[in-house]
């Protein structure tokens, strides 16, 4: 495979719009922890976070850095080892929920990855696997049903979470907090920053299944096609940008330049904060409440009036949107950096040439514009109360399903039984069409209920590893943060859902010409009357107490 050569300043390696992070911090990942019903502050209040003991049972090609940029391995480590002994259930049967964003994977009778599973955890681990659009309602009902399971992942958005927490699941500072956590090695390897999501009312209520930076949200392009259409790959300025996406949309062609409106990153571009932003007095404001908001409204409209955004874009599934970017009709697409993954599984092995490239943002002034840096977790999962051995566990086996990468137990846990889920290419394992269906690093989710810190890691594909490496180099130590990350709003929890399905209508309305971009102030005034304000102060009290 060909790898073009790219300007290493923007490129890096070879529905309508992306609303991820656009409106709200309203999920666990980016809420957390609480003191009160309703404001909230982090683990500082009251509770010691769980010391953090790096695993050093591995060493990775390129380390990763206190700014969070994660390990690199460029292959699977060989000879993984053993670290744990025995099997870390009892026996008996756990029940547990979690979500799932691809296909439910067939069930323990008949899923022999499951069954293995279950063999090397020592208990028979049964779990109701819901879709996630369904997730919320499912959690709901199981909570007034009081079927949760034993361990479960949490949803985030639930209304009076620190309330549903302390009535019902079982208060792990006892057991985590401080060097209380050495008796679970690899739940000590989560980063600190990841256990803040974890607190509530003074209290680990939770084990976090962590993300970080590799949940952050940029531009990725086909840099292959930029340079078989000779285009600039590298937009110093927001103008440049534009005049890209120009050359690179021919709808005679059926080819545009975006999958969608990158909300995300025209927000980035024009400096808006991560979400929320804070001042020195401890003010927050949203980034709807600024000027250039309305700069990249109008952005955003041009875009779509001008041709330039995919013209089946408005009511697309991000699915449908990576099929266009891997067809070549769209040549720009707003992602993560987790998705490389699936970028080149789904398009590398049938077409010549393909490559990905990573942008670093363009700005105003011809400047990278900082990244919004992803949150420390997708989410938490939390166990139901009970007694202190089976406490103790369960612990065992969330501590288990931990496991990094190059061990042994990562390994059996990621993807299978070698022979029947994966097979090896030197040391890379290759996953089987059964452990595409069946396994972990296929489809089932068992990570939503614990996970190891993600590794940047693409099995035979040491160039996607060195590529995001080296962005992450250039974009994550400049990068901003959400600065509600720790802090809980209980409004936001029962009427933030309401708010976003608002500003998200209106936003669409601006983007297709509906509505002018002069209406976005009548907008916001109605957010902040809404239940906006309302957030801000539960945020600010939540801050104050951090800092007193």
């Amino acid at each position: 495979m060909s790898h073009p050569s790219l300007d290493r300043r923007t490129f890096l390696g070879a529905g309508l719009l992306g609303m991820a992070g656009l409106l709200t911090a309203g999920s666990l990942s980016g809420c957390s922890t609480s003191t009160t019903t309703s404001g909230g502050s982090v683990a500082g209040a009251g509770v010691t976070l769980p010391s953090y003991i790096r695993f050093d049972g591995v060493t990775p090609d390129l380390p990763g850095t206190d700014a969070g940029i994660p390990d690199t391995f460029f292959a699977y480590p060989a000879k993984p080892q053993r670290v744990l002994t025995g099997v870390p259930a009892d026996g008996s049967a756990i029940r547990g929920s979690v979500p799932i964003n691809q296909a439910v994977p067939p069930g323990m009778d008949r899923n022999s990855y499951w069954q293995a599973l279950n063999e090397r955890i020592g208990s028979d681990l049964s779990l109701t696997i819901t879709p996630g659009a369904d997730f919320p309602q499912r959690f709901a009902t199981a909570v007034a049903g009081d079927g949760l399971g034993d361990v479960f992942n949490v949803d985030g958005a639930f209304p009076q979470l620190p309330q549903l927490l302390e009535s019902t699941c079982q208060d792990l500072t006892e057991y985590l907090s401080g060097d209380a956590i050495a008796d679970y090695p690899f739940l000590a390897n989560l980063p600190t920053d990841s256990w803040r999501g974890t607190v509530f009312n003074g209290k680990i209520y939770g084990i976090p299944v962590t993300r970080g930076v590799q949940s952050s949200v940029l531009l990725m392009a086909r840099a292959d096609l930029f340079e078989e259409r000779g285009v600039d790959p590298a937009p110093a300025t927001i103008d440049d940008f534009v005049r890209a996406c120009e050359e690179m949309t021919d709808p005679r062609a059926n080819t545009w330049a975006l999958t969608s409106v990158p909300m995300v990153m025209l927000q980035q571009m024009y400096g808006l904060p991560n979400t929320w932003a804070v001042d020195d007095d401890g003010t927050f404001t949203h980034a709807l409440e600024l000027e250039p908001y309305k700069d990249a409204l109008e952005l955003g409209r041009r875009l779509i009036a001008d041709e330039l955004v995919h013209p089946d874009s408005v009511d697309s599934a991000t699915a449908d949107q990576k099929m266009w970017f891997g067809a070549g009709s769209a040549a720009l697409h707003q992602d993560t950096y987790s998705s490389m993954g699936s970028m080149y599984e789904s398009n590398a092995d049938g077409l010549e040439g393909y490559s990905v490239g990573l942008l670093l943002t363009p700005s105003e002034d011809g400047e990278p514009a900082p990244l919004w840096l992803g949150n420390p977790n997708n989410s938490i999962s939390a166990l139901k109360k009970t007694d202190p051995a089976r406490t103790k566990m369960l612990l065992e086996v969330l501590n288990w399903l931990a496991a990094p990468i190059g061990t042994e137990e990562h390994l059996s846990r990621k993807y299978g039984v070698e022979g029947v889920h994966y097979t090896l290419d030197d040391a890379d394992p290759v996953l089987t069409p059964l452990g595409k269906t069946e396994a972990c690093g296929g489809t089932f989710p068992i990570e939503y209920l614990v996970d190891g810190p993600r590794p940047n890691y693409y099995p035979g594909r040491p160039h996607v590893a060195q590529d995001i490496h080296d962005h992450m180099e250039q974009a994550i130590p400049g990068g901003v943060r959400n600065p509600t990350v720790g802090l809980y709003s209980g409004t936001q929890g029962t009427t933030g859902g309401r708010l976003n399905t608002t500003v998200t209508d209106a936003v669409n309305s601006i983007l297709l010409g509906r509505e002018p971009v002069s209406s976005w102030d009548a907008v916001a005034a109605d957010w902040r009357k809404q239940g906006g304000d309302t957030i801000r102060k539960e945020y600010e009290e939540g801050h104050a107490e951090l800092n007193a």
